[in-house]
């Protein structure tokens, strides 16, 4: 059977982001992945894994869809059920996917009742792709992409949310996540590409909506340098860790306190790297 995967890919916004909010920040390993084990200390916060399982739930569900489309047998489906695939990826998150997993469950089972007939053609689940700006290969995973009856080819990206309220899609107006995903949507589709959607999906409080975040044509027209000026950030990072230099900091209650709680490097840099040697010590002892 196939289980997707719905993480971040390898030159994604992710690591933009981080380097682009605190230099600090990617360079105590945050957002790299595999480019700095050492300090990947970064636990999930119970958010991102509530999104990770519930993610899992809809890539199989639309999966399935696809396949039911393309005039497969039901029975010879080769992905996952979306609520066994749901406990799969709960299971690698440990405690904490325990502790999501029934929230996402329920809000999944309602998405189901709730949308039992989608008006559009499935073409792309969870697909990752890539493009470039300038120099610099730029990759993103989209989680869904459709046909509608029109012909109009739209990228939708699923969000689960606590509760959906109004400024929800105003957040991500400016997200350079969905600025990514427009721009991609436009090289490989152009006039056929209708835009990106927000598929809000509320947990806590369930609910659902979609629409599209508000135009930014200026932001969006200004992306690709974004994008330039962010992977030259990351290699003048990089020179200054190899130097054995410092590295510059933004610290300020915007930055280090977020809408999902506190920076995840928070403790490291009140502490430094003395706090990491700390915890070593503590879990050898």
């Amino acid at each position: 059977m196939i289980l997707l995967d719905t993480g971040p890919t390898a030159r994604g916004w992710h690591r933009l982001e981080a380097v682009l909010r605190c230099p600090q920040l990617y360079a105590w390993g945050y957002g790299q992945g595999g480019e700095n084990p050492g300090h990947d200390r970064f636990g999930d916060s119970p958010a991102l894994v509530r999104g990770s399982i519930g993610h899992a739930g809809l890539a199989h569900a639309y999966a399935r869809m696809r396949w039911t489309q393309e005039g497969e047998p039901w029975g010879a489906c080769p992905y996952y059920m979306p609520l066994e695939a749901m406990r799969l990826v709960a299971e690698k998150h440990g405690d904490v996917g325990a502790e999501m997993l029934p929230i996402a469950e329920a809000a999944v089972r309602a998405y189901a009742r709730h949308y039992v007939r989608e008006p559009f053609k499935v073409i792309g689940v969870e697909e990752a792709v890539e493009t470039k700006f300038g120099p610099y290969p730029y990759t993103a995973r989209l989680d869904l992409v459709t046909e509608d009856r029109g012909g109009q080819v739209w990228i939708t990206d699923h969000k689960f949310v606590s509760r959906i309220e109004g400024k929800v899609f105003r957040r991500y107006c400016l997200s350079g996540q969905f600025l990514g995903l427009q721009w991609i949507g436009m090289r490989q589709w152009g006039k056929r590409f209708g835009g990106v959607r927000l598929n809000l999906v509320g947990c806590n409080v369930i609910a659902f909506a979609r629409a599209s975040p508000m135009p930014a044509p200026w932001m969006l027209q200004r992306f690709p340098t974004v994008v330039v000026h962010a992977e030259e950030l990351i290699a003048r990072v990089k020179a200054l860790a190899a130097a054995g230099k410092e590295i510059p900091a933004a610290p300020s209650e915007h930055t280090c306190m977020t809408s999902y709680g506190e920076c995840p490097a928070f403790e490291l840099c009140r502490w430094g790297e003395n706090w990491l040697t700390k915890e070593d010590d503590q879990e050898s002892a």
